[in-house]
């Protein structure tokens, strides 16, 4: 009977011992897991940041383009009311 006792609980020891030594492995590999989480957010959040500047960059210039065209397209149009004068006046 004694020897059931003793084998038993070397079996629980060996049983605890696996599992304690699982444990470890499964949380390194957490933090491991995690710790790249972090760098592939901290990538994201910059090249999101560069992205932003991007838009803001070309609606900047989306807007200016529009503006100066519309400026051009202006101007064009009183040349050509100038230039219908004066061939009218000749």
């Amino acid at each position: 009977m004694d020897k059931i006792i003793i084998l038993v609980l070397v079996s629980l020891s060996l049983l605890v011992i696996k599992l304690v030594m699982a444990n470890k492995r499964i949380k390194h590999i957490h933090f491991q897991k995690m710790k790249q989480l972090k760098d592939v957010f901290k990538s994201l959040s910059s090249k999101q940041e560069i992205l932003n500047q991007k838009a803001s960059i070309s609606y900047d210039f989306q807007s200016n383009y529009k503006s100066d065209m519309k400026k051009l397209s202006e101007e064009i149009f009183v040349l050509q009311k100038r230039i219908f004068e004066l061939l009218s006046k000749k």
